[in-house]
């Protein structure tokens, strides 16, 4: 009996440690943009894995909204001109609004893409310097949602750029290979 009281209060200690830990990861004040709706901390957070985008658009609105958070909280604004500083926050953020879901399909479907799958991918990590791009992968990766406005923006892209590089027949993009193909695109990290 007092081994199992005692494991249970172990067990009690440890989580309690474990969200201490969390809650230490980010300011309380926080809150607010862990539970608020849009997808720009992940649009920054997608912008920052495909091409180390700290000026692209969602993240300059990511950055406005953290201080205005800050602001409204009453806390001293932090510096973020700090690069690492700023990715390991947006990081942590959209880690704290995701709960570490990532929804990603792992293979592209049509058998054009199968069979130029190097070549599709190419284009995509060259189009993933536009943030309209890699706001489609994170609409694709956190929301599951390939059918978004940025997503019918990123096929266009890719599919008038795969038309201007391949001879005739001109390979074309499907909505079905978007996350596949985008996924592959982002460099490894």
């Amino acid at each position: 009996m007092k081994s199992g009281l005692l494991i249970i209060a172990l067990s009690a200690l440890l989580a309690t440690a474990l969200n201490a830990a969390e809650d230490e990861a980010l300011p309380p004040y926080f809150a607010p943009l862990i539970a608020g709706q849009g997808g720009e901390i992940e649009a920054c957070h997608t912008a920052i894995l495909a091409r180390d985008g700290l000026d692209s658009p969602a993240c300059s609105s990511t950055r406005w909204l953290i201080l205005f958070t800050q602001k409204k909280a009453k806390v001293a604004a932090r510096d973020y001109h700090d690069k690492t500083g700023f990715k390991e926050i947006i990081s942590k953020l959209t880690q704290a609004r995701n709960g570490g879901r990532v929804s990603m399909r792992s293979s592209a479907q049509t058998q054009q893409i199968i069979d130029n799958f190097r070549t599709v991918v190419g284009v995509a990590r060259s189009e993933l310097k536009d943030d309209k791009v890699s706001h489609c992968l994170a609409d694709i990766r956190y929301n599951n949602d390939p059918s978004s406005l940025y997503c019918d923006y990123a096929l266009a892209v890719i599919n008038l750029t795969l038309s201007a590089l391949t001879e005739t027949p001109a390979i074309k993009m499907r909505r079905e290979d978007l996350a596949a193909v985008l996924e592959q695109a982002l460099p490894v990290r």
